[in-house]
């Protein structure tokens, strides 16, 4: 890492250790009381259109690539004092504590029937706290680190008083949100205004033809327009790009203002002139050069994420960078050396404060014909990765048989550094589960991971789906509540695992009728005319990407995840309730509701009960297949009911074994009531202990290749594995065999337990230590401590 980078590290990651506001409601909500009484559609886009004059432009120090939400999301001033924060939160708690002794419904927040919900919102009104890491806490009034000391300290407090550790972070949570003023976040809420959200733009379309070019485009399809709906959207669509061009030359103009300004120094006033002369050009023109369709690129992007876009992706940024960086390094334009310091900037801006999780980027793989996509900007994306070391984008490396044998040494070193990228993607199962789906071969050929580990087609797709995740242990709390109040019979473990089943289908029925009602709601009051201009197939159509005007459908995503949890619990049923009679399945209910308070036999019985996956064990990798088949299966079942979109199996689990398991009882592997489930389709913690190999042959036993959506299996080594030519070696022996053999992805992070452990302890010694999460990466110390005892508790292979 060169100096110039380092310095920009250390300033990003300065900035983000402060509180901060936003000022988007004040500038949507100034916009829409302007515009009442016009067409939504056209009072969204004047919305952004005021969002893109009213945001404030900074350049940071360092930077050659520019652009940034920081001017909108200025420092909170009236941060309250750590003695007025604990004096708030006693408050709080004891306020919440009346409330329950007098059986007030606290749990859930309550929105008008109308209301559409943001997916942060979705989530943040249920029962179970939601702010598990600080990225996604933001819109708090205090910081991330006083929020986890207060609620420790009100754990102490209150727990023995009745609550539980989850009331206390949720109602905390809750209770130190920033409240925005009235007005202007009611008018936000009713417009609604609606942002694209967990989705890649085409970039590469602007990039290649221009922002000029797409706005007379516009104009052309406007003017010759004789359907009053399309000229409707293509007049919002018009105000969208002029708004867009004017933000880019207004961005020109502030930049080479600061190369005027007395303290700049000479050097950097010739590099601001530089960058500014680049924004002219390409507020209007189509990228001629690596740095104006990097910067190009850049500006597309914090725009998108201006206007509060969250879980934006980067998407092939290989692929459509790589052109320009092979001519102007042919021509003699540009040096490798520079253009890691372009893509450097790039990484390090995905971190800065108030970039919404998760961005992401996909590397590697083939192209659109079949063709090895692998190639120089590849390997420099990967290079760069390791050198930054910050945890996003989270970067999908795809692998095929067609690539290179280097792209698995250059994965591996990337991962050695403890960057915690890349995960690995098996093109040979996900390509030919897309065209499952029915998409093309050439769009399957194209995929990419948005956000996490979810997978898309690029730039032609709208928001992804969301429905409520499924946790698969949950599911046998409500098979013995059911049993317990005779609604199943049961009389042998076939019974049992039907029950399940019907469990699991209720559960997916639910999500199928959330994702009907979600579109429903939208149909005809949502739009995002920044993001369907830049998907294909809106301009084509004439119509919003939120009211079918995208070239390819949505995705709808029915997430299941704590898979290990779940054999182990209901293999644990089986062998110890059905075979060996241990217990009676009334029995196992008593323990169950009684925590193994009184039980402690029995719960040693059940989870020392001789198998548990992730140690290649036929038995229960067996039910792990048996619960993993009828979930796809029913999933699948879904795309047949001619809704038009398209519903995927997503197996994966973001923070939600930690938010789940927080509010679940206990479970028949000897899990307590409120300890995490297992993580995605990981293994129960700490059981799998067979080694890795075993691990990896347990997933090859299940039958993924039916799933659709995305997989997500964290793998934690031990960091001196991989700092000797030895142990690199293996470790590449290892992933070649797993990923030919079918397994279908791949997160290897590197960490050791002592600093895992002192970072708990000492977190400012810590700051840059990079830990897998479920399909994502985050900093260690970044994420709430319940979180970072679960990452603890694994297995770390390589000791």
């Amino acid at each position: 890492m060169n100096k110039r980078i380092e310095n920009l590290k250390t300033y990003i990651q300065d900035l983000n250790q402060g509180v901060r506001e936003k000022n988007l409601y004040e500038y949507v909500g100034e916009s829409l009381k302007q515009t009442e009484g016009e067409p939504v559609q056209i009072r969204r886009a004047k919305a952004f259109q005021n969002v893109m004059e009213r945001t404030p432009q900074l350049v940071l120090p360092y930077e050659v690539i520019t652009g940034t939400m920081l001017g909108q999301c200025p420092l909170k001033k009236d941060v309250l004092s750590k003695e007025d924060q604990r004096k708030k939160a006693i408050e709080t708690m004891e306020a919440y504590l009346d409330e329950k002794k007098r059986n007030v419904a606290v749990d859930e927040i309550v929105y008008d029937e109308e209301h559409i919900k943001s997916f942060e919102e979705s989530f943040q009104s249920k029962k179970s706290r939601w702010s598990l890491m600080a990225r996604v806490y933001q819109d708090s009034s205090v910081p991330y680190d006083d929020l986890q000391d207060l609620i420790a300290e009100m754990k102490e407090i209150y727990e023995p008083q009745g609550l539980e550790a989850y009331e206390v972070g949720r109602e905390l949570e809750r209770a130190f949100k920033i409240e925005y003023e009235g007005d202007n976040k009611k008018r936000f809420d009713d417009l609604p205004y609606f942002i694209g959200n967990h989705i890649s733009l085409n970039y590469e379309r602007i990039i290649k033809v221009g922002l000029a070019a797409t706005r007379d485009r516009i104009q052309n399809l406007l003017d010759t327009c004789e359907d009053d709906k399309k000229k409707e959207y293509y007049q919002a669509a018009l105000i969208t790009a002029n708004a867009t061009i004017a933000f880019i030359h207004r961005y020109a103009d502030t930049v080479r203002s600061l190369s005027e300004e007395t303290l700049t120094t000479q050097e950097r006033s010739k590099e601001l002139k530089c960058m500014a002369d680049i924004l002219d050009t390409i507020a209007e023109n189509k990228a001629s050069s690596f740095y104006e369709a990097t910067q190009l690129m850049w500006m597309l992007h914090i725009i998108a994420n201006i206007q509060g876009g969250s879980a934006l992706s980067l998407a092939r940024i290989d692929q459509y960078l790589y052109p320009f960086y092979k001519k102007d390094l042919e021509n003699g334009d540009i040096t490798e050396e520079f253009a890691k310091d372009l893509l450097s900037c790039v990484w390090l801006k995905v971190n800065e404060p108030r970039m919404r999780t998760v961005e992401s980027a996909t590397l590697g793989g083939i192209d659109r014909e079949g063709n090895d996509a692998a190639n120089d900007l590849t390997r420099i994306c990967l290079q760069v990765a390791a050198d930054v070391r910050v945890p996003y984008p989270n970067i999908g490396l795809r692998i095929n048989k067609k690539n290179p044998d280097w792209l698995y040494d250059e994965s591996i070193l990337t991962t050695a550094s403890g960057a915690g990228q890349p995960m690995l993607l098996n093109d040979e199962i996900w390509i030919e589960s897309l065209k499952k789906l029915g998409f093309s071969q050439e769009d399957a050929n194209d995929y990419y991971n948005m956000g996490c580990v979810e997978l898309e087609v690029p730039g032609k797709q709208p928001s992804y789906g969301v429905c409520e995740a499924i946790a698969f242990p949950v599911l046998i709390e409500e098979v013995m509540r059911k049993y317990k109040e005779g609604i199943y019979e049961i009389h042998i473990y076939d019974d049992y695992f039907e029950a399940y089943k019907k469990e699991l289908d209720l559960a997916i029925e639910a999500d199928y009728e959330e994702a009907v009602g979600k579109r429903n709601m939208m149909k005809d009051c949502c739009y995002d005319p920044y993001s369907s201009m830049l998907i294909d197939g809106c301009l084509e159509s004439g119509a919003d990407m939120l009211q079918g005007g995208s070239e390819l459908p949505t995705e709808w995503s029915v997430y299941a995840y704590g898979i290990g949890t779940a054999a182990d619990s209901l293999y644990a049923v089986k062998k110890v309730v059905f075979e060996d009679k241990a217990m009676t399945l009334d029995h196992l209910n008593d323990v169950l509701d009684a925590n193994f308070e009184g039980y402690e036999a029995e719960r040693r019985l059940l989870s020392d009960c001789g198998e548990h996956y992730g140690n290649d064990q036929s038995g229960v990798d067996e039910v792990a297949n048996q619960v993993l088949d009828h979930f796809t299966k029913q999933v699948d079942s879904l795309n047949h009911r001619g809704m038009g979109d398209v519903f995927v199996s997503t197996l994966f689990g973001y923070f939600f074994h930690i938010y789940h398991g927080e509010i679940a009882k206990a479970t028949p592997n000897g899990r307590k009531k409120g300890e995490p489930f297992s993580d995605s389709m990981g293994p129960s913690q700490g059981k799998d202990v067979n080694g890795p190999t075993r691990l990896l042959n347990s997933v090859l036993a299940l039958d993924s290749g039916k799933i659709t959506g995305a997989f997500a299996l964290s793998f934690k080594m031990n960091s001196s594995f991989f700092s000797d030519a030895t142990g690199r070696a293996a470790m590449k022996d290892l992933l070649k065999t797993y990923i030919e053999a079918g397994g279908p992805q791949i997160q290897v992070y590197t960490t050791n337990a002592e600093d895992l452990k002192d970072a708990m302890v000492n977190p400012d010694k810590h700051r840059d230590l990079i830990v897998r999460v479920g399909g994502y990466c985050e900093f260690f110390v970044d994420l709430d401590r319940t979180l970072q005892k679960e990452i603890l508790s694994r297995t770390i292979y390589g000791e």
